[in-house]
C-alpha cells in the first residue's frame, strides 16, 4: 500500500498579539504533551498546534488540530537567569562595554524580554533604568550571584566585590538622570552619520560627546516596537552610514537583542532541531542562510550581507557564544530517538566549524564540541573530558586539524588540570605523527605535504603554548621536514642541472616561497643553496644569458628579487 502523505507538528505559542513558533515535533503524541507543559506555565497566553501534512505530489496542507487561550497571571516571573561567569568590571565604563552587557541581557533575560528592552538602552534612559531597580528583589538578586562569581576568580571577599558593583549601579543611574532632560540632537528624520556630525561640533570631550550621542540614539530606539521593530531600523542603518563610530553603535545594540532567547528564530524561521538551527547560524555568519518558514526574509537578506563583509563583529560574536551554549546544552541535536543520528549531525558541525584556517567561533566553540562529545558518549568528570577531548581529535582525519583543535582549546588562564591536560594531547600527538605521510595523508603532493607540516609549525609557534613544549613540538616538525627535503634529494631536483641556470633558480626560490619550510634546518639547508647562487661571480650574467633586450634583463632580474623577497630569508650575508 502506498504511503499518501507524512506530517509534522508545529506547537505555536501567542505572544505579543500574534503566533509564534516555540517548536517543531514529529508526532501529535509529543505536540500535545509538550503543549500541555507549555499551558502549565504562568507566562503562556495561549498555544495551538498546527499539522502540516506533506504529500507525494509537493503539495502540503495546514490544519490546527489544537487552540487553548488562558489568562496569564499577573504577578510577571521577573527571576534572574543564573550564568557560571561574568566579565569582572573595574571601572564604571566597563559596564558599559559588550561583555558586561551580554551578561546582563542573559542575567534579565525575563525582565528585558518581557519589554523587549536591550542593556544598552537600559543603561542610558533613566526613567527605564529606575523602573527597573525600584522591582523588589531582581537586582539585589543578580548582584550577589555576580558578585559570588567574582570572588571566585579574584579572590576579593564576595561582600567587597557586592559594593563595587551596587556603587557602579549607583553612578551609572546618576550620570542616566542627570542627562535625561538635557537638550540633545536628535536621530529622528536624520542618520546617525549626521547626529555624529552634530555631536563633534557641540562637544569637545570625547568621553563626554560619545555617552551623549548613545543617549541620543537610545531616546529614538526606544520607542521602536519589539526586538525585529529595531531590527528593522538598525539592519538598514549598519549598511549604509559611513561613521565607524555609527556603524558600531548600531552593532552594539543588534548584539544585546541576539541575547534573546527567540529572536534568531524569529528571524531565520523555522529549523527542524536544533542541530539543524546550530548550521543555519554558521550559514548566517557565513552570508548564506536561506530563509525558511516564518522567516523574517527582508532581515536575513540584510544580515546575510553584513556578516559576510564583517560588518557586525560584536553580533557576531554573540551568536558564536551562543552556539557555544547550544552545543553545551542537553538539547538532542536532532529529532531522532536513536543516538547515532546525533552523533552523525555532531561530526556534519565538526567537519563545519573545524576548518585547515581554524576553528570557527574559537575556543568557546572547541568547548561547546568537546562537551556535546561527552555527552554524546555519556563520560563525566575528569577522565570524561580527556575522553571526549580524545574522541573529538580522532574524528578529525588530518593531523593539521587535530592539532587546530587543541590548540583552540587551549588557554593560559583556565585552570592548571585543563592546561596540563591540552598540554599532554599535544606532546602525544606531535609523537604519533612521525612521518610527513601522517601528518597530511589526504595531500596528493609533495607541495601539499610539506605545506602542511609547514603550517603546523607555524600553528604551534603562533599559539600561547609555553615555551617550554612549544619549541620541542616546532623543532619536531622542522626536523621531519630537513630529514624529509635531504633523504628525497628536493633541492637537487629542483636544482636540476640539466636545466638553464635561471629556471634552475627561480624554481628554488618559488619552492621557498610557497610555505613549505619549517623554521629551522630545514630553512638554513634552502637559504644555503639560494646564497650560493647568489654568490656566483657572474650570477646576474647567467641569469639574463638567453634574454636579447636589455630591458627584459632588467625586467627578469627585478621579477627575480621580487619572488625572493617573499621567502623572508635574509640573504645579505
Amino acid at each position: 500500500m502506498a504511503v499518501f502523505g507524512r506530517a509534522s507538528f508545529e506547537i505555536q505559542l501567542w505572544k505579543g498579539g500574534r503566533w509564534a513558533i516555540n517548536e517543531v515535533v514529529p508526532s501529535e503524541e509529543t505536540a500535545r504533551a509538550k503543549a500541555k507543559d507549555l499551558l502549565g506555565l504562568k507566562t503562556t497566553e495561549g498555544v495551538r498546534i498546527i499539522k502540516e501534512s506533506h504529500f507525494a505530489s509537493d503539495t502540503r496542507r495546514e490544519s490546527e488540530i489544537f487552540c487553548q487561550m488562558k489568562e496569564i497571571d499577573k504577578d510577571e516571573d521577573f527571576s534572574i537567569t543564573v550564568v557560571d561567569e561574568a566579565p569582572v568590571c573595574e571601572k564604571v565604563d566597563d559596564y558599559y562595554l559588550t561583555a558586561a552587557r551580554t551578561t546582563m541581557a542573559r542575567v534579565f533575560t525575563k525582565y528585558l524580554d518581557k519589554h523587549e528592552m536591550t542593556p544598552f538602552e537600559l543603561l542610558h534612559s533613566h526613567k527605564n533604568l529606575k523602573r527597573m531597580l525600584n522591582l523588589d528583589t531582581m537586582v539585589p538578586s543578580a548582584v550577589d550571584k555576580i558578585a559570588s562569581l567574582h570572588a571566585r576568580v579574584t579572590g576579593v571577599d564576595a561582600r567587597k566585590r557586592k559594593d563595587i558593583i551596587y556603587a557602579a549601579v549607583e553612578t551609572i543611574s546618576k550620570r542616566a538622570r542627570e542627562v535625561d532632560s538635557k537638550e540633545l540632537p536628535e536621530l529622528k528624520g536624520s542618520t546617525l552619520d549626521e547626529l555624529w556630525r552634530r555631536m563633534d561640533a557641540r562637544f569637545a570631550n570625547q568621553e563626554e560627546r560619545d555617552y551623549l550621542a548613545h543617549v541620543a540614539f537610545v531616546r529614538t530606539t526606544i520607542n521602536w516596537s519589539g526586538y525585529l521593530g529595531k531590527m528593522t531600523a538598525l539592519l538598514p542603518m549598519a549598511k549604509s552610514q559611513q561613521d565607524e563610530r555609527a556603524r558600531a553603535m548600531v552593532d552594539e545594540m543588534l548584539a544585546d537583542i541576539f541575547v534573546a532567547k527567540t529572536v534568531i528564530k524569529d528571524v531565520i524561521g523555522v529549523s527542524k532541531h536544533l542541530g539543524d538551527a546550530v548550521m543555519r547560524i554558521l550559514d548566517l555568519l557565513e552570508g548564506k542562510c536561506k530563509p525558511t518558514k516564518f522567516a523574517v526574509e527582508e532581515l536575513v537578506d540584510l544580515l546575510n550581507q553584513l556578516f559576510a563583509a564583517n560588518l557586525l563583529p560584536r553580533s557576531k560574536k554573540v551568536l558564536l557564544d551562543r552556539l557555544e551554549r547550544d552545543m553545551a546544552s542537553s538539547v538532542r541535536l536532532t529529532n531522532s530517538e536513536d543516538s547515532l543520528a546525533d552523533k552523525a549531525f555532531f561530526d556534519a558541525i565538526l567537519e563545519r566549524v573545524v576548518t585547515d584556517h581554524g576553528v570557527i567561533g574559537g575556543r568557546a566553540l572547541a568547548i561547546g564540541l568537546t562537551e556535546r562529545w561527552a555527552r554524546l558518549t555519556n563520560v563525566g568528570g575528569s577522565t570524561g573530558r580527556k575522553r571526549a577531548m580524545e574522541g573529538v581529535r580522532d574524528k578529525l582525519t588530518a593531523g593539521k586539524r587535530k592539532f587546530i583543535y587543541l590548540l583552540a582549546m587551549y588557554d593560559p588562564a583556565s585552570d592548571p588540570d585543563m592546561k596540563a591536560l591540552i598540554e599532554s594531547q599535544v606532546r602525544d600527538l606531535a609523537g604519533q605523527l612521525n612521518t610527513i605521510q601522517k601528518i597530511a595523508p589526504e595531500a596528493r603532493t609533495e607541495k601539499t605535504r610539506l605545506q602542511e607540516v609547514a603550517g603546523m609549525q607555524r600553528l604551534v609557534l603562533d599559539s600561547s603554548l609555553p615555551d617550554r613544549l612549544k619549541e620541542p613540538v616546532a623543532g619536531k616538525f622542522d626536523e621531519l621536514v630537513s630529514d624529509y627535503i635531504i633523504s628525497q634529494g628536493v633541492i637537487e631536483r629542483l636544482d636540476d642541472k640539466r636545466l638553464a641556470f635561471r629556471e634552475r633558480a627561480t624554481r628554488l626560490v618559488t619552492f621557498c616561497a610557497s610555505g613549505v619550510l619549517t623554521v629551522g634546518r630545514a630553512t638554513t639547508i634552502a637559504r644555503d643553496n639560494i646564497v650560493s647562487y647568489l654568490r656566483r661571480k657572474d650570477f646576474i650574467a647567467e641569469f639574463t644569458a638567453d634574454i636579447p633586450e636589455p630591458a627584459d634583463k632588467e625586467r627578469a632580474i627585478k621579477e627575480f628579487y621580487a619572488l625572493l623577497s617573499k621567502t623572508g630569508f635574509d640573504v645579505r650575508g
